[in-house]
């Protein structure tokens, strides 16, 4: 539009420029009557028309100016406008994302552990994984380690010689697979033991690290002192409870320890087993601990 405005200056210039230039009078009458004649006159033209004429461009010039100003100024409204749309909808896109971001990375939400006890299942022991020290009840609800060397407590048959723990004194649990399931244990005031979840694929054999990269999701306490994980983590460093709450959530993927006895959370993995891992209960009384540790359900809970 600039370029446009410009070219019809410039005509307006070249036209109006000859008549401000005609012939000046020199005096004579001659000259005074081409000289009335040239100004009345411009290519054949009366001075009206050119007047009319230059009134139009002049019109013209100012719409055209007036238009330049509007085009400009609706431009910039247009743009800010749009902006704060841009704005607006990056701020509302945020607020619709940060309300669906899970709280798991930092603050993962953690079920009560009265909503844990409602998935509660029955758990009994498995004597075919129980290491040949351990002694496991007749109703496979407590555990024991026994001292008396080459007096092996539990029977290993041949055909489950790769079901048991042949160094460290496990014994696995068995229960009805769900997607959630807890249990109760009742540890009294052993000084050592060992709580948690296990692969049903992980090993058994020789001396074990128990991390969830090797299938174990497990906290102990070792001579009476604070709650860990084997990967060293306190988890507990205030009293130690005489009942353990376990929930294993496979959906989401989480295995949470608990104390029973006021309901407060112990600990929680975050990077649980899935169904498929079919994780199995898992439990030790350690050796050399006169205490047992028995699996309460929900009939005999009034154990003290």
């Amino acid at each position: 539009m600039g370029p446009l405005i410009q070219q019809v200056c410039l005509v307006t210039f070249l036209i109006f420029f000859p008549c401000s230039s005609a012939p000046v009078a020199d005096g004579t009458e001659t000259e005074r009557q081409s000289t009335s004649e040239s100004t009345s006159t411009l290519y054949g033209l009366d001075s009206k028309v050119w007047f009319a004429v230059f009134v139009t461009f002049g019109i013209i010039i100012f719409l055209g100016v007036v238009f330049l100003v509007w085009y400009k100024c609706c431009r910039d409204a247009s743009r800010n406008l749009l902006g704060v749309f841009h704005v607006v909808g990056r701020e509302e896109a945020r607020s619709h994302e940060d309300t669906n971001i899970s709280p798991h990375p930092k603050t993962p939400k953690t079920v009560s552990e009265k909503e844990a006890r409602s998935h509660e299942v029955d758990v009994v022991l498995d004597g075919k994984t129980a290491h040949s020290q351990l002694k496991i009840s007749h109703n496979g609800k407590v555990v024991e380690w026994v001292t008396q060397k080459g007096e092996p407590q539990t029977e290993i048959d041949k055909n489950d010689i790769d079901k048991h723990f042949d160094e460290d004194p496990y014994v696995l649990g068995s229960m009805v697979r769900a997607m959630r399931a807890y249990w109760e244990v009742y540890v009294k005031e052993n000084k050592d033991w060992v709580l948690g979840v296990t692969r049903a694929t992980a090993s058994r054999k020789g001396q074990l690290v128990l991390s969830p990269d090797n299938g174990f999701w497990v906290v102990r306490i070792s001579n009476g002192e604070n709650l860990k994980t084997f990967m060293g983590d306190d988890v507990l460093k205030e009293r130690i409870p005489h009942r353990v709450g376990i929930y294993v959530d496979y959906q989401e993927k989480k295995v949470t320890f608990y104390n029973a006895e006021d309901s407060s959370l112990i600990y929680s993995f975050t990077n649980g087993p899935s169904y498929e891992d079919d994780a199995r209960p898992l439990f030790s009384p350690w050796k050399y601990e006169k205490q047992p540790i028995t699996i309460l359900s929900i009939e005999t809970k009034n154990v003290k």
